[in-house]
């Protein structure tokens, strides 16, 4: 059987008073540094969370521009190939109608030329034929 004397309520009394003395010595200090690392911890989580999530941004905001700027590159160079192809057409036909007026300036020198030759050999065509005559008759006219 059981003894409830003295001894019994004095061990309860030390247990008691060694656990507030735990509690204030071990315990609430382990605690306290317990839940202090979970917050800088939970401080620390949204914080990477807030950086990376504006980092996020800051990258779609440069694919974005990286994107637009590419746009506009191919919009200036389909512009830039318009124009010196415009450029190139106004060169081919000034170069063409200069040709065509050089052609048509050495084509009338050359007929006027070949007039004049005509007009040459009409005047002599009287000879030419009076010796032709001659030399197949064998006799002068």
């Amino acid at each position: 059987m059981l003894n409830f004397d003295i001894t019994l309520w004095l061990t309860m009394l030390e247990a008691v008073i060694f656990t507030f003395i735990f509690n204030a010595i071990l315990i609430r200090p382990v605690m306290q540094t317990l839940e202090e690392r979970k917050r800088r911890f939970e401080g620390l989580r949204s914080e990477t969370e807030s950086l990376l999530s504006r980092a996020e941004e800051a990258l779609k905001k440069y694919e974005a521009e990286l994107a637009e700027a590419r746009s506009k590159g191919v919009a200036e160079r389909e512009a830039l190939k318009h124009q010196a192809r415009e450029e190139e057409k106004k060169i081919l036909e000034a170069a063409m109608a200069e040709a065509e007026a050089y052609k048509n300036k050495v084509l009338g020198q050359v007929r006027s030329q070949v007039e004049a030759v005509r007009k040459s050999l009409q005047a002599q065509v009287e000879v030419f034929s009076k010796a032709m005559a001659e030399k197949i008759l064998g006799r002068a006219l």
